[in-house]
């Protein structure tokens, strides 16, 4: 059965706990979606009738970023094709990067290790700050965006390593 939609009432009860992120709400059990993490009718993704749409339905297509063409005489135009990936498309698919599959691999399952962690693990790293070197969160900007999204995100800066590793959390082990 499917998350329920929160009843303002109810959403104003959860609105300490968004700052947790969905993990954390799924964890305490909840049965409607809150609030929060709808958008309004106004910013959803509509066709000429008004009616919402997939991206299927509208014809988006993921861009897709050939980084062994930035080698080539193609660089300038790779380069334009990531700038305007991300202007508007805000993310893109990346090909032949040179990372091997079995590390790709090892990466997720770190990722859904460290997701796994108890609560009050993940939480040593939630932090406001748009700038710390590690943040857990629902959000990138918790403070300002009126809606969040359906997702937990762990940024860890990487520039430079020796710099930046020594903030990243200790556990899981591998994650390092």
């Amino acid at each position: 059965m499917g998350l329920a939609y929160e009843t303002k009432r109810e959403d104003d009860s959860l609105e300490s706990q968004y700052h947790k992120g969905v993990l954390h709400l799924c964890e305490t059990g909840i049965t409607k979606i809150p609030n929060k993490y709808i958008f309004p009718i106004e910013d959803r993704l509509r066709n000429t009738l008004g009616e919402e749409q997939t991206a299927e339905c509208v014809g988006l297509e993921l861009p897709v970023i050939d980084f062994a063409e930035l080698q080539g005489s193609k660089r300038s135009q790779v380069l334009k094709s990531l700038s305007k990936a991300c202007e508007e498309y805000g993310f893109f698919q990346v090909i032949n990067h040179g990372i091997l599959h079995d590390d790709l691999a090892n990466m997720i399952d770190v990722a859904k290790e460290f997701f796994e962690l108890p609560f009050e693990e993940r939480e040593k790293y939630m932090s406001l700050d748009l700038h710390s070197p590690v943040r857990y969160g629902t959000s990138f900007s918790q403070n300002s965006d009126k809606t969040f999204c359906w997702r937990d995100l762990l940024k860890l800066t990487c520039h430079p390593l020796s710099d930046m590793l020594p903030f990243w959390p200790s556990s899981p082990v591998k994650l390092r």
